[in-house]
């Protein structure tokens, strides 16, 4: 017998083997539905960035969901409360005249940025207009 950080450790005897160290079985958390289905989409909206889309269907209801390129695209929060907002969801939730200037300044740059590339943030770059997997 040793005593060890405080703890007891009984050695075997000669002849027999020793018993194997107790290790706590640390399991994993079963996900919920609802975690699975956001992991779903999280590969889906990988997937499309990847693929440079701006859109694609979300797994579970088959509705078009815009990717975070086609937010930054757009150039501002438009107070959706978007899944993939790059902006933090800023116009979600603050009064009505700060979310009309912030949607305003954005209406701006976005209407620079198609001037410059002569065609409209919406447009896709691909023949297909969402991607799915």
């Amino acid at each position: 017998m040793q005593v060890q950080d405080g703890e007891v450790q009984i050695h075997p005897r000669k002849g027999q083997t020793e018993p194997p160290p107790q290790q706590q079985e640390q399991q994993q958390p079963q996900k919920t539905q609802a975690e699975l289905e956001k992991e779903k989409w999280q590969q889906v909206h990988r997937l499309a960035c990847e693929g440079n889309r701006k859109m694609y269907t979300d797994p579970k209801t088959g509705f078009a969901v815009m990717t975070e390129l086609l937010h930054r695209r757009r150039g501002y929060c438009c107070g959706n409360a978007c899944r993939h907002c790059p902006y933090n969801n800023e116009n979600v939730g603050v009064a009505p005249d700060v979310k009309k200037a912030n949607i305003e300044r954005g209406k701006l740059r976005r209407k620079e940025l198609e001037a410059k590339e002569g065609k409209p943030v919406w447009a896709d770059d691909n023949s297909d207009d969402t991607y799915s997997d």
